[in-house]
């Protein structure tokens, strides 16, 4: 595994450790969601997919959604690490091609935990209100 990627996964558990640190990530993806602008399909994608990202985790800390295992919880905050984390194994200030990689991690999370995150998209669908 790549250094870099290793230290990621690392950081990733610790912050599943500490509820501020998960703050402190929503804080920075946050962030890098409002510069990013969606001009080009891929990153439109990713967008989508980080912000689904968000959304579980945040559920799953306040308690309100229950069912993922550390697995999966690790695994998305891994996404969502690598996503912000400005020196990953492509860059991202290389237009396009940067941002490549961030949607590749991103696209393993949801194959590999897809019954996972769809059994969320049908509870946060189920909890909307009906109209």
């Amino acid at each position: 595994m790549n250094k870099s990627v290793l230290k990621i996964f690392r950081q990733a558990k610790l912050i599943l450790q500490e509820q501020s640190q998960v703050r402190v990530l929503f804080g920075q993806v946050s962030k890098k969601l409002q510069k990013l602008n969606g001009s080009h399909k891929q990153i439109n994608e990713l967008l989508e997919h980080v912000q689904l990202f968000l959304r579980m985790i945040k559920k799953s800390f306040t308690g309100e959604y229950s069912s993922f295992s550390n697995k999966t919880l690790l695994s998305l905050v891994f996404g969502l690490l690598y996503f912000v984390t400005p020196l990953d194994v492509v860059p991202d200030f290389i237009p396009l091609l940067g941002f490549s990689d961030d949607l590749s991690i991103i696209y393993f999370i949801l194959k590999n935990f897809k019954s996972d995150i769809e059994a969320f998209k049908v509870w946060e669908f189920n909890q909307q209100p009906m109209s």
